[in-house]
């Protein structure tokens, strides 16, 4: 029979420094997963927003096809958010429920009823916004043209349907032809939600993320993909 010696340490024991040092270690290896833990929740995440970004444009290429070509309408030209004739109720019948209507990564998606705006070139010049009621003569910062229809767009592949705006508040439109430069742009839109990049709808109804490291430093009016004319 064996036995520990009086005044002999047993070496099976961990010395208190060696606890220290794996609590440490430990500590170490978390502080390093919980980032990468959090950009892989934010991914999935994203992977919904798009999904549901991609369920819109299917239901906007039904609505087209049912409505000669013509485009749902916002409030821009709908008396109100929630008019029967708004986008946010007409795509409902055509699969579109408040779920995928709102993005999980926006931070006020609570109180919103979409986190989604739709691109207000593809809508009908609105009387005293666009146009003078009586006149029909355009107004200062009004547009001067719109493309109603799908047949009306050079490049479908190329222009913006629908992005996520920034901000508290229900916007499901911005006067995305007063954006003069990129800082206007990233004002209005949230174009670094998803892990840097924004995500967008394309009219022929396909949706991608774009950084905005790209998608900022080449935006010019002259190229800007809201407009159908200008998109490339």
């Amino acid at each position: 029979m064996s036995c520990v010696k009086c005044g002999e340490l047993d070496r099976s024991a961990f010395t208190l420094i060696e606890l220290l040092v794996v609590i440490a270690v430990i500590a170490l290896l978390v502080a390093m997963l919980i980032p990468a833990l959090g950009k892989a929740r934010d991914a999935a995440r994203g992977t919904v927003c798009l999904s549901g970004l991609r369920s819109i444009g299917q239901a906007v290429t039904l609505y087209c096809d049912a409505h000669k070509g013509a485009f749902p309408i916002s409030s821009h030209t709908a008396s109100s958010l929630l008019a029967r004739d708004g986008w946010l109720n007409s795509l409902q019948e055509y699969g579109v429920s408040p779920n995928f209507r709102l993005c999980p990564l926006d931070p006020w998606r609570a109180q919103k009823l979409t986190s989604y705006a739709t691109n207000e070139h593809l809508e009908p010049l609105t009387p005293g916004i666009d146009i003078h009621p009586v006149t029909r003569q355009p107004l200062p910062g009004g547009r001067t043209r719109a493309f109603t229809r799908v047949d009306l767009i050079p490049r479908p592949y190329a222009v913006i349907y629908a992005y996520e705006p920034e901000g508290q508040g229900t916007a499901d439109h911005l006067n995305t032809h007063q954006f003069a430069n990129a800082d206007q742009l990233r004002a209005a839109v949230a174009v670094t939600r998803h892990l840097g990049a924004g995500h967008f709808l394309y009219v022929d109804s396909h949706a991608k993320a774009l950084p905005w490291t790209d998608f900022g430093a080449r935006y010019t009016p002259a190229t800007s993909p809201f407009d159908p004319l200008a998109a490339q």
